[in-house]
């Protein structure tokens, strides 16, 4: 405690030992109670409310750390504020360091002052009378982290005591860890607002095919992603460079939006690849005329790209007094993407339109049939010049493709045709077919094999090509063959990198959601075992189940942690702090405090190497590659460590004994969320780990690479120039 932790009140052994049975009854239930909410205001209500059956104060605080890891910010608190003219709820928020709040929130350490108005460092909130006032104050730890403060006041000199403080400290462990608790849920929460809110944005995109239509949908959905006064959609003339507007919403009509000159908009794009924010004060520099508002606020702009030389930007004005944080600029870069999608979706569909527009025109049937039973489903309408009879109907109802073969050519062609299927390939088939007029003509048929994202063949699509004057046929299989590969390649590749972002949203989901669970469950069953059972535990049980609650804390630390710097090396905000460093001890100190190595046999070979780099870094690289050494192969076999100096620089080794790493996956390995098929145990850090190490290790200007430990197993290697 402060001063006068010496003063406290007596009391008979009967009275203290009756009070502390009925404080562990009360904080039992209140932690109980605190376990089941998941609201941060709630729990700060019910800790602000419950508290006063066990303690008696005048007002009670609860401040928790923002995420700026400066300001403390009031959840909750309760008191006779009337008392105080003056005091507000915002003149309770404070910052780490300053006053007593903030003084414990710095140290970490309980505090107690017996007179507030004697403490010198103590904050006067503005407006309030000096008055005589006891003040008590516990920080919230979890981990080796401080996540808040609680504190009491109460009218008078030295009016809590020893107990007081330690029933608070209890109440604080409790009230951190549940905290903490409906922190997670709240980021799980916004976590599936936003991909709920970023797959509606996708699906209300998909519906529209032309180019103003999807910008205008994208700027209906965008208010309920991320908060803006107003939005506008710009797209780029090619030939001037001009940004013109298409869509708006929340502008006034008068004066209205005017068409940007490339040479006034481009001293303003800070990016033409990823989302930015322009500062009121900077977007004040942007010429009157130009300028739909009156009132100046910060500006996020997201530029949007599309094939082929499609640019354009969403511009998203910032509520009144508000600004952007980091997850408005990334869910701005989800909406960018999305939208630069269907832009280019929507070409390719205008320019599929235009292929079908081009076909009628062709001397050529185009036609489209299933591939199981051949039945037509689609037609040209120059069917009827070619196929007689076949081509009265446009989509060739009822009829399959080999119907409209001469008869002689017939089992042939068809078995061509069905080739095509089973192989999986394109192919062209040239047979006879009865005219129009009656008379005998000669068709070349493109047939091309449509697959689904399975390989498996779904549809055929042809050309069919009266070759019986050669050299019109040929033309026209000329322009239609350039038209016909150009959509559907492009339409292949759109398909191929949807694919592929689908696949790294659900590894990542997979990822994540499995690796915050797993080590959260252990850590909630581990609380409540020793919540339900503490008094009748043995002193090791107890401590074994503490040891436990804290290793898979550091589990989710280190997972954050990744995620984090994952995060940040992408965006290229992570610079390396060089010093003069011995990597020998360095990578020594490492393995000695790895406890993933517990249990495992290391053997070091390490030897004297010195490089200017970030130890922090290199640490993170060292302990990433034990971590993946020891999670991929099987316990009793051996883990070699080793530092070299090389020419122009050191190479740090760890290599193990497990089944190795295949050559085609020894690129992969090192991309984030990637995991080796067939691999079923998942623990923390799967896919995040190696891809860190090789980023870590880029950022220092070296490499990070993988291949065979000479007698079986991997060896993964890193080198940092000097």
């Amino acid at each position: 405690m402060g001063t006068g932790q010496d003063q406290e009140r007596p009391r008979s052994p009967g009275q203290g030992a009756l009070r502390s049975l009925a404080e562990l009854d009360m904080l039992h239930s209140l932690a109980a109670k605190l376990n089941r909410l998941n609201d941060v205001r709630q729990i700060g209500e019910a800790i602000t409310g419950e508290l006063r059956t066990l303690i008696d104060y005048h007002n009670c605080r609860v401040h928790l750390l923002d995420g700026d890891g400066e300001t403390l910010v009031p959840v909750a608190f309760r008191g006779e504020l009337t008392e105080y003219e003056g005091e507000t709820f915002e003149g309770l928020v404070t910052k780490v360091g300053e006053g007593m709040t903030g003084r414990v929130a710095a140290t970490g350490e309980s505090f107690y002052a017996p007179n507030a108005r004697e403490v010198p460092w103590a904050l006067q909130i503005p407006g309030t009378p000096e008055i005589d006032e006891s003040f008590l104050a516990v920080p919230m730890r979890y981990g080796d982290r401080v996540i808040g403060v609680i504190s009491l006041s109460k009218l008078g000199v030295d009016r809590f005591d020893r107990e007081d403080m330690r029933v608070l400290e209890v109440l604080a462990s409790h009230a951190a860890i549940a905290f903490e608790n409906a922190r997670l849920l709240q980021r799980e929460r916004e976590a599936a607002e936003t991909a709920a809110a970023l797959l509606a944005l996708s699906q209300a995109l998909t519906r529209v095919h032309e180019q103003e239509g999807v910008l205008a949908a994208a700027l209906e959905e965008l208010p309920g992603i991320v908060a803006a006064s107003a939005v506008a959609a710009y797209v780029r003339d090619p030939a001037s460079g001009a940004f013109r507007p298409v869509a708006q919403r929340g502008f006034p009509p008068q004066p209205g939006l005017r068409e940007v000159p490339a040479a006034v908009a481009t001293p303003f794009l800070r990016a033409l690849d990823r989302p930015f924010v322009l500062p009121a004060e900077e977007a004040a520099r942007v010429p009157a005329e130009f300028a739909a508002l009156e009132q100046v606020r910060d500006i996020l702009v997201c530029p949007l790209r599309w094939e082929p030389d499609g640019f354009g930007a969403i511009v998203i004005v910032a509520p009144s007094g508000q600004g952007f944080d980091d997850r408005a600029l990334r869910l701005a870069g989800g909406i960018a993407d999305i939208t630069s999608l269907a832009l280019g979706n929507a070409r390719r569909f205008h320019e599929l339109e235009r292929f079908h527009e081009l076909v009628e025109t062709l001397d050529a049937v185009f036609w489209e049939a299933d591939a199981e039973d051949l039945g037509f489903t689609f037609l040209s309408g120059r069917a009827a010049g070619i196929l007689g009879g076949l081509g009265q109907d446009p989509a060739g109802a009822g009829r399959r493709w080999g119907d409209h073969v001469a008869p002689d050519d017939r089992e042939e062609a068809v078995e061509a045709c069905r080739a095509a299927v089973r192989e999986g390939r394109d192919t062209s088939i040239e047979y006879r077919v009865p005219g129009s007029a009656g008379q005998t003509l000669w068709v070349r048929d493109l047939v091309h094999v449509v697959t689904d994202a399975t390989g498996e063949v779904r549809q055929l699509r042809g050309l069919m090509v009266d070759i019986t004057e050669r050299k019109r046929a040929e033309q026209a299989l000329r322009r239609s063959e350039r038209q016909y590969s150009r959509a559907f390649r492009r339409e292949r590749e759109a398909a191929q990198r949807l694919r592929a972002l689908d696949e790294m949203k659900n590894t990542f989901l997979q990822a994540v959601s499995h690796d915050l669970r797993t080590p959260l469950t252990s850590i909630l069953g581990s609380a409540l075992t020793l919540e339900q059972n503490g008094r009748d535990l043995s002193s090791e049980d107890a401590l074994d189940l503490v040891r436990r609650i804290a290793a898979n804390a550091r589990k989710l630390e280190r997972l954050l942690g990744d995620l984090l710097d994952l995060d940040k090396l992408q965006r290229g905000i992570v610079a390396p702090q060089r010093r003069p460093s011995d990597l020998a001890e360095l990578v020594r100190q490492v393995v000695e405090d790895a406890e993933v190595l517990r249990g495992r046999a290391v053997e070091l070979d390490l030897r004297e190497a010195h490089a200017e780099v970030d130890p922090a870094k290199v640490e993170r690289i060292v302990e990433n590659l034990l971590a993946n050494a020891a999670r991929h192969t099987p316990p009793g076999t051996r883990i070699w460590v080793a530092t070299q100096p090389v020419p122009g620089g050191v190479e740090i080794a760890v290599e193990d004994e497990g089944p190795g790493v295949p050559a085609e996956l020894r690129d992969a390995v090192f991309q984030p969320f990637h995991q080796v098929p067939g691999k079923t145990d998942h623990s923390p850090g799967v896919g995040i780990g190696l891809s860190l190490v090789r980023r870590f290790a880029e950022l220092h200007g070296g490499r990070a690479w993988v291949e065979d430990r000479p007698g079986g197993g991997a060896s993964f290697r890193v080198f940092l120039p000097s």
